[in-house]
């Protein structure tokens, strides 16, 4: 039996308008991964949303690009022995707009406590920002519990979709060796599990040419997440993004911040005082709202994209 969702209200109602909803299913199966019914206000939400909601991607959202075609490594069937897309890890591509291209561009990986994803507020909503500052924004469908509960298989689906982005950066006019990784939350962690803690080089022999492609990030953003370093002296430049009222949080970033320091890799970091985890971009926000453009501000001080005018709307 398939769960798909958790109970994170925080992410739940943004996920479904931007990506569709699964299939409604009658009272005693499954419904929209959840056994038995809804659990709590949450959920009741959540299901409320599938039983409501129009099937298919909504307006403006690209149709997904299987990072394995064929089947991934270690996909898990349904009672069925059916594969869904949960199983299926994809990007979800917003290229830079014609005439508006640095050239640069960010993979994205929404956080969702490694039980779902909030591929909205955290994932389209960072693309289309990125879109309108000339950075192409390529939204991660990652693999997640309880039916993926390693964190092997996510780190696997982020590497897959680094090589996947650097081999075909042409297609997106992308520059090759001006591709970053941001992650919020579960998806920091995810970062620095993939592009920190197990950076991996291209394998020249390797019979899938994408595993010939590098899978090391040129740049990184952690908001609000990440992992203690192993190797911090082989970590892509950074830029961190936290409050101090996340506790939790914060510490791993003063973490990451200190051994990236110690080995000498460009490191900026931006602590507020007051502000709950999950605060995303915080449009509207005269404080946490700051951070996206300081990211921005960082990434031209840095060389990683060309000082230009952005589109009009450009603010989170």
């Amino acid at each position: 039996m398939k769960f798909i969702f958790s109970s994170d209200a925080f992410c739940l109602p943004v996920l479904l308008l931007a990506l569709g909803a699964p299939a409604w299913a009658a009272d005693g199966e499954m419904v929209g991964g959840i056994i038995g019914g809804a659990k709590n206000p949450g959920q009741a939400a959540y299901l409320e949303q599938i039983k409501n909601s129009p099937a298919g991607l909504a307006a403006g959202i690209p149709e997904p690009v299987l990072l394995w075609p064929a089947g991934a490594p270690g996909a898990v069937p349904d009672a069925a022995g059916e594969f869904t897309d949960e199983d299926k890890p994809a990007l979800y591509a917003f290229p830079a707009p014609a005439g508006h291209n640095t050239g640069a561009a960010f993979l994205v990986l929404p956080g969702g406590a490694f039980t779902n994803r909030c591929m909205d507020n955290e994932g389209v909503q960072i693309a289309r920002f990125l879109n309108r500052n000339g950075l192409g924004g390529f939204v991660l469908r990652y693999r997640v519990g309880p039916n993926y509960p390693s964190r092997s298989i996510s780190t696997m689906d982020g590497l897959r979709a680094m090589r996947y982005l650097r081999a075909h950066a042409a297609d997106y006019g992308i520059s090759p060796d001006r591709i970053g990784v941001i992650g919020f939350s579960a998806g920091s962690e995810l970062q620095g599990d993939a592009f920190y803690n197990s950076p991996a080089d291209g394998d020249p022999t390797a019979a899938d040419p994408l595993d010939r492609v590098s899978a090391r990030a040129n740049f990184s953003a952690l908001i609000y997440g990440g992992r203690n370093l192993r190797n911090p002296a082989a970590a892509p430049p950074t830029f961190l993004f936290n409050t101090i009222e996340d506790t939790g949080h914060l510490n791993v970033e003063v973490s990451v911040l200190n051994s990236l320091r110690a080995a000498g890799i460009s490191v900026e970091a931006h602590f507020y005082q007051v502000g709950p985890h999950g605060t995303s971009m915080s449009p509207g926000d005269p404080e946490l709202g700051q951070w996206p453009g300081l990211m921005i501000a960082w990434l031209q001080a840095g060389g990683f994209i060309a000082k230009q005018p952005s589109l009009p709307g450009n603010s989170p």
